[in-house]
């Protein structure tokens, strides 16, 4: 595995696109054919050249491999179709999601957009997107040849407004010679959410090696957390979190997405679990604590992290100096659950070029381009076919395949689950973080109260969505 820039030479060459029979046929000498007795003729009448069209595509991309990635496979695509010419502007991700709105509005529509799952249903119930069922209809786009848990967060209503790109199929990574060193047991697949605090605990030491577990632990001075979060534990953050409120025999919204259940029972404990391991007990970082610290599993401070195939990615690009594997996210009374999401490629319902957006689309969630995403290790794939691409070459970590990819395959006896984040994702997440940051924080503990000021906030959002 390489992460240096690909360049346009080693794209071109090394990936296997469609066309080839054509070019063999091409290849072949024709038979002789008889001569012909000459005749007077007319010179032979030159097709006009087909205008060029140019389609303006804006994504969010990293600097340095994503975008040489990009522009490559732009290149070839327009190799392929010189009547086609593609335009595309990067930005950072949090400069992405602030601009588009912006963009959007003023009335210069990109013909290509990214869309990631916490936002497409915004934009769609906006009519800021094409529905794409009649040209996946006409052009045999089949959603059963991708992963069909990610076709979940971009529908809604019988329409599809993104193809998804890429995937993520959420674990928890722990740090085996962490556990080693505490002669505590790995996790087994079948852990429980009980299991998980009861580990964190047991892991997050003292200088002294004390365990929070046990008295006289110092919480003034802690060696190692036992347990990290990735984000906050609300359905706003992450699509992960949808894992562990399912476990718990719960869910975020009905149905019909008229209510939201963060006030019953499943919910309010998981609340309330998370804030207590952080706050009371002390089993995971607080925000302050983890800043400057980088990546604190991946530092080695903390000995388990709810995570997808990028800890893998990541831990080998820095060459971490602990041995570590990953099992699946715990279960609990409502059974146990593989959280998956992703991002897209969407349409604007006001780009000028559709078909040529279109075509753009397919292309790059065709077969020879998702396999050759997947085998960089850094992305994820939305083609089945493709899904075993991004397995690490040596086999580390040992269960890899059996969180990150075999529930893609249906090798797996566990739900594979997404999370559809309705609209209106930035006034929710405003009252979440109004009433529930206090809470993370540790300067407030009713967990119930700040769960029905939300409540009530959420509610009247879905109310006035007609969604």
């Amino acid at each position: 595995m390489s992460s240096q820039a690909i360049s346009r030479r080693k794209l071109l060459k090394g990936v296997a696109f469609v066309g080839l029979a054509s070019v063999a046929a091409a290849c072949q000498a024709p038979a002789p054919a008889a001569p012909a007795a000459p005749q007077a003729t007319q010179p032979a009448a030159q097709p006009a050249a087909k205008a060029v069209k140019t389609i303006d595509w804006i994504t969010p991309a990293a600097i340095g491999l994503e975008r040489t990635m990009y522009e490559n496979f732009a290149y070839k695509f327009m190799e392929e179709n010189p009547e086609i010419k593609v335009k595309v502007s990067f930005e950072a991700w949090g400069d992405y999601m602030t601009k588009l709105p912006t963009i959007l509005a003023a009335g210069v529509v990109p013909d290509m957009i990214h869309q990631h799952m916490s936002i497409v249903q915004d934009y769609a119930h906006r009519g800021a997107l094409t529905d794409l069922i009649p040209l996946m209809q006409r052009d045999g786009v089949k959603p059963e040849d991708y992963i069909p848990a990610l076709f979940d967060a971009f529908s809604n209503k019988g329409k599809t407004y993104g193809i998804p790109k890429d995937s993520a199929a959420w674990g928890v990574y722990y740090n085996k010679t962490m556990f080693d060193a505490a002669k505590v047991p790995y996790p087994k697949d079948d852990w429980t959410i009980d299991d998980m605090i009861a580990i964190a605990l047991e892991l997050t030491r003292d200088e002294k090696g004390t365990p929070a577990s046990a008295p006289g632990f110092d919480a003034t001075k802690i060696k190692q957390w036992g347990w990290a979060w990735w984000q906050n534990p609300t359905p706003t953050d992450s699509e992960s979190t949808r894992g562990l409120i399912k476990a718990l025999g719960g869910d975020w919204y009905d149905a019909d997405y008229k209510k939201t259940l963060i006030t019953d029972e499943p919910a309010l404990k998981l609340f309330k679990l998370m804030h207590e391991l952080r706050c009371v007990k002390h089993g995971a970082p607080g925000t302050a604590e983890a800043q400057g610290q980088g990546d604190v599993f991946r530092a080695g401070l903390c000995a388990m992290q709810v995570g997808f195939h990028t800890v893998t990615f990541f831990a080998k690009q820095e060459n971490v100096k602990f041995d570590y594997d990953v099992t699946f996210m715990p279960k609990g009374p409502g059974g146990q659950f593989v959280p998956v999401g992703c991002s897209g490629w969407a349409l604007p319902t006001q780009a000028k070029n559709k078909e040529e957006g279109w075509k753009f689309i397919k292309f790059l969630v065709s077969l020879p381009v998702q396999k050759y995403i997947g085998e960089q290790k850094r992305w994820g794939v939305s083609l089945k076919e493709a899904v075993g691409s991004i397995e690490p070459d040596d086999k580390k970590p040992a269960n890899f395949a059996k969180v990150h990819t075999d529930p893609f395959k249906g090798k797996t006896d566990r739900e594979v689950i997404s999370f559809k984040f309705p609209p209106q994702q930035s006034k929710i997440k405003e009252s979440y973080s109004t009433n529930f940051d206090p809470i993370w924080t540790c300067a407030k503990s009713d967990v119930a109260a700040a769960a029905a000021a939300v409540k009530k906030d959420v509610e009247a959002i879905l109310a006035g969505l007609n969604w």
